[in-house]
């Protein structure tokens, strides 16, 4: 009896190491190939008047998984403007030192409606000197203020504004008429608040919201939109797993504006979509929220979850109070791995996810799927149903991108890479590609790419 239970074990043994090993053989394998580059001499003719990059100098990529931040000295937080179109032999930049952490979704650069003035949300704050590992990135100082910048000279960008407004102030959005401010931070008891704009763009009375009482007590607000109206918000949420599980939300509110400042009132009950989900956008008629599950949290060990992740998702759901309808998923579509950032056409159309993968990953493992290289992936948009449908995913070679945007045209891209894997990285970079319209819409890359601060995280285009 005692020779057969042996046997049993040592045959239960060797089958979960043949599984073992042959799922880490399976990460050798690459399924996303790079992507092709155009042959051309020329930079890509990506319209609007300038596109602006927050770039976070104080960590790289990797310290996600060592929590090692490998700063440089005289290299700081930054924000960057490129002007436009592109002048490809010597492109028109300039800069001015802001504070800002990627340790959000990225949704930290706000923009006025008219463009002169710019908000960027610090999240977390500058290390002190010296500094040069943490035991765990979480240990990163929190933030506490927004900058604004008067943007109204590309050339000579002007801060115009520092305010303290709450620890770690994360992600914002501008109301449609440019009068109002929305920001989600991680202040007890007022989780949103909602600034007025002054004439002169810098920020004035605000009104705060004890918002995470509306969901499950696990949840945690990550960002906020306004719809197109300016009569609704969408709050989207994560989980801090205390109860359980890791379930996350979409929430809208109805905006109620009288003398007695801003209220808001809940819109139908939360509505569960995923797992970990990223800030989102509405369609520009307003009748489809869209926002990315990354599936982060899928196991209970954190090395499990960005290991063994599983692809994102792109929901889309419906959104129409003037039916009395409640809100309703009504697609979703399987994107690349870590799909944090995302842009929608200017028609409508197609939306392309940035997918990072696993390229946060350091010297350990050597080689796992996903650390190469990052991707993006092309989706179709049903304007009216909201029906969405994956392409392709496109590989290219870069860290931690997390965010692209389309340019006024809908035919060019520009996409944020934090840094190359390469030792002691002193710039990230903006990649440019084209966008291949038609019945089979198709990516290119464009050969073309500006040098910017190391740590490029965010990046919005100002029509």
């Amino acid at each position: 009896m005692k020779l057969k239970w042996l046997k049993f074990l040592l045959w239960a043994v060797l089958g979960v190491f043949l599984i073992l090993t042959s799922y880490g053989l399976l990460q050798l394998i690459e399924p996303v190939g790079i992507a092709p580059i155009a042959q051309s001499n020329q930079p890509p003719d990506f319209r609007g008047r300038a596109l602006l990059v927050a770039s976070d100098a104080d960590m790289v990529a990797t310290a996600y998984a060592d929590a090692r931040l490998h700063r440089i000295a005289g290299v700081e937080d930054t924000l960057t403007l490129v002007e436009l179109p592109l002048d490809a032999p010597k492109p028109r930049v300039a800069s001015v030192q802001v504070s800002n952490s990627v340790m959000s979704w990225p949704q930290n650069i706000a923009v006025s409606p008219k463009g002169q003035w710019v908000y960027v949300s610090e999240v977390r704050s500058r290390p002190a000197d010296g500094i040069q590992a943490l035991e765990s990135i979480n240990q990163m100082p929190p933030g506490e203020r927004i900058t604004v910048v008067n943007i109204a000279n590309l050339q000579q960008p002007e801060i115009l504004q520092t305010l303290v407004v709450g620890r770690n102030p994360k992600t914002l959005s501008i109301s449609p008429d440019g009068k109002f401010l929305a920001v989600i931070s991680e202040e007890p008891d007022r989780e949103l608040a909602i600034f007025q704009i002054q004439p002169d763009g810098t920020l004035g009375e605000r009104d705060n919201f004890a918002i995470a009482k509306d969901f499950s007590r696990s949840a945690v607000p990550g960002s906020v939109v306004w719809h197109p109206s300016g009569r609704f918000l969408a709050i989207t949420t994560t989980s801090d797993g205390s109860e359980g599980s890791y379930r996350s939300f979409v929430a809208f509110y109805k905006v109620i504006q009288n003398n007695k400042g801003i209220q808001l009132e809940l819109y139908e009950r939360p509505l569960m979509v995923g797992n970990h989900l990223s800030n989102g956008c509405f369609s520009a008629d307003g009748q489809f929220f869209l926002v990315p599950d990354l599936k982060w949290r899928m196991y209970g060990l954190r090395a499990l979850n960005y290991l063994l992740n599983p692809k994102g998702e792109l929901i889309s759901i419906r959104f129409a109070p003037e039916t009395g309808e409640p809100p309703t998923v009504v697609s979703r579509t399987e994107v690349g791995l870590g799909s944090e950032g995302f842009s929608l056409s200017p028609d409508n159309t197609l939306i392309v996810t940035v997918n990072l993968r696993r390229t946060y990953l350091s010297t350990l493992p050597p080689v796992w799927r996903g650390k190469p290289f990052s991707s993006l992936s092309l989706v179709k948009f049903d304007r009216t149903s909201g029906q969405l449908t994956t392409v392709s995913e496109y590989g290219f070679e870069g860290l931690l991108p997390e965010q692209v945007t389309f340019d006024t045209t809908g035919k060019s891209l520009a996409v944020v890479i934090y840094h190359d894997r390469e030792a002691n990285p002193k710039t990230g970079a903006i990649e440019f590609w084209n966008v291949i319209s038609g019945d089979n819409p198709q990516l290119e890359q464009s050969g073309y790419r500006i040098d910017v601060v190391r740590g490029a995280h965010d990046i919005v285009v100002v029509p």
